[in-house]
């Protein structure tokens, strides 16, 4: 009997960190993606519609719009639709940019934009045209942050762009979606969904613990999206 009271203390005892550490955002939002533009979080939904929190509830975006992937810049929302294209959001729908550009992934840096197209190759927007970064380079997640992009490639690996190549990130750290943080930190969500920062040539897990599908950060402060696609904020 001392052995059952004992392990259900401690499952009650650890299903109450849990709650400790993240907190639900209200308004029973789930989604597939999530940005945060300086402080304003966005979201794919479940049937790909898109949505921006008001502080209390989830509301859609005019023009009735489906996408795959979604970056923010001031309000703007950018995004890859259902076929692929890059659509640039106007306030009452969506308007197709320029460039003919194809995507799978799509990334704000300070309103530049990073595309992973087709071919998993890595592109960057001047405003007229999707240019193919100089490194080449093949990657399935994309951050960057101060012009640098990062990539996480094919086999997990993490890279940063320097113009001309791209060199491994150390630590040895394998992952599934990056993001940066404005300080330029580097969040990862691992190949496990556990979520780290680098620092010091290290991956170090965040000390909130947490699983995720997706990730954005604001000021030091995560947002993800759990394994059951809710919205949690660390």
């Amino acid at each position: 009997m001392k052995r059952f009271v004992c392990f259900f203390v401690i499952i009650l005892t650890s299903s109450i960190v849990q709650s400790q550490t993240w907190s639900q955002l209200s308004g029973g939002g789930k989604g597939k993606k999530i940005y945060n533009d300086n402080g304003t979080l966005w979201l794919i939904g479940m049937n790909n519609n898109i949505f921006s929190f008001d502080g209390t509830k989830w509301d859609e975006y005019p023009g009735n719009g489906k996408a795959i992937d979604i970056t923010v810049h001031n309000g703007t929302p950018y995004i890859i639709g259902l076929g692929n294209g890059i659509w640039k959001g106007n306030g009452s729908g969506w308007t197709p940019m320029t460039g003919n550009g194809l995507g799978k992934s799509i990334y704000n840096d300070n309103g530049q934009l990073w595309l992973i197209g087709m071919n998993n190759n890595v592109f960057s927007f001047d405003g007229s045209n999707w240019n193919k970064y100089a490194a080449g380079g093949s990657a399935v997640a994309i951050a960057a942050n101060n012009g640098v992009p990062y990539i996480i490639s094919e086999d997990g690996k993490i890279w940063r762009g320097n113009g001309m190549s791209w060199v491994e990130l150390k630590g040895g750290g394998l992952g599934k979606e990056i993001y940066c943080d404005v300080d330029g930190t580097i969040w990862l969500i691992g190949i496990n969904n556990s979520i780290f920062t680098h620092s010091l040539n290290r991956w170090n897990e965040y000390s909130r613990g947490g699983k995720a599908i997706d990730i954005s950060v604001y000021n030091g402060t995560p947002y993800i999206l759990g394994i059951n696609n809710s919205v949690w904020k660390g």
